[in-house]
């Protein structure tokens, strides 16, 4: 029988609690990976020393791990930016970008590799889309840039490669590990999207089911003026009329209390 192979990067406290339950040991377990994975940065179920190395190996031996992507190549600007290219573990190819200054870190994120919206100034948008990622992929962009920096991100956007609308479960859930796990407050959280019809109010509704209150920021790339000239630009908006699009952004407001 194969085994399911379980990342722990991306779980909350209460999920680790159960996890420990459910492979025989106390939930005091849970909260000591807990506490290494998101306080200590751990990437390995070995360096967690505190834990008896036959529940570690028995761990391990069931598909449990902690899986941070493989670093493929780095690229770092005059300004000190630098751009990862990540490898997921069935191969695929992401990017990632970390962006200092004096004051804070900002991490641009993937949500999906590749991307099915094809928007016309895109490189993404030429390959299509592969998969969305998952949320332990989404999180170990953050390690990544933390790693290549030596200290962890201060702002997240994601911005990076696919449409974060098309991944609104995983996304969500990452935000919550950002701000509840890692200390990231909502509101140095971005969402940036080019609008997917019906998602928006699903994004409303979704986001205050995982995160109770709302307070990260949603921004909405028109690229155009006008419907005509963003039709041209953005071949999915021809199903997504302006007039529409703005009509889910009041809805996303009355839903939310945040400004889009």
């Amino acid at each position: 029988m194969e085994i399911k192979k379980i990342n722990l990067l991306g779980l909350d406290k209460s999920q680790l609690e159960k996890l420990a339950f459910e492979n025989g040991e106390s939930s005091f377990r849970g909260r000591q990976i807990y506490q290494w994975l998101y306080q200590r940065g751990i990437s390995d179920i070995e360096e967690v020393t505190v834990l008896p190395k036959t529940w570690r190996n028995h761990l391990i031996e069931n598909g449990i791990s902690i899986g941070y992507l493989k670093e493929i190549n780095r690229s770092i600007s005059d300004d000190g930016t630098i751009k990862l290219l990540l490898q997921t573990d069935d191969f695929e190819l992401i990017e990632t970008v970390g962006i200092p200054t004096d004051k804070r870190l900002t991490i641009c994120i993937s949500s999906q590799i590749g991307c099915s919206m094809g928007c016309r100034f895109c490189a993404t948008g030429k390959e299509g889309l592969q998969r969305s990622l998952k949320v332990h992929e989404i999180i170990a962009q953050f390690y990544a840039i933390k790693k290549a920096f030596g200290r962890s991100p201060s702002h997240v956007v994601f911005m990076g490669m696919g449409e974060p609308l098309l991944n609104i479960d995983a996304v969500l859930t990452s935000i919550r590990c950002f701000n509840k796990d890692l200390g990231i407050g909502q509101r140095r959280v971005t969402l940036s999207t080019v609008g997917v019809k019906k998602e928006l109010p699903r994004l409303a509704e979704s986001a205050i089911a995982y995160l109770g209150k709302v307070q990260f920021t949603l921004a909405l790339s028109l690229h155009a003026p006008n419907q005509k000239l963003r039709e041209g630009l953005i071949p999915s908006s021809k199903s997504y009329p302006l007039n529409i699009l703005m009509e889910d952004c009041r809805h996303y407001l009355d839903i939310t209390g945040r400004r889009v």
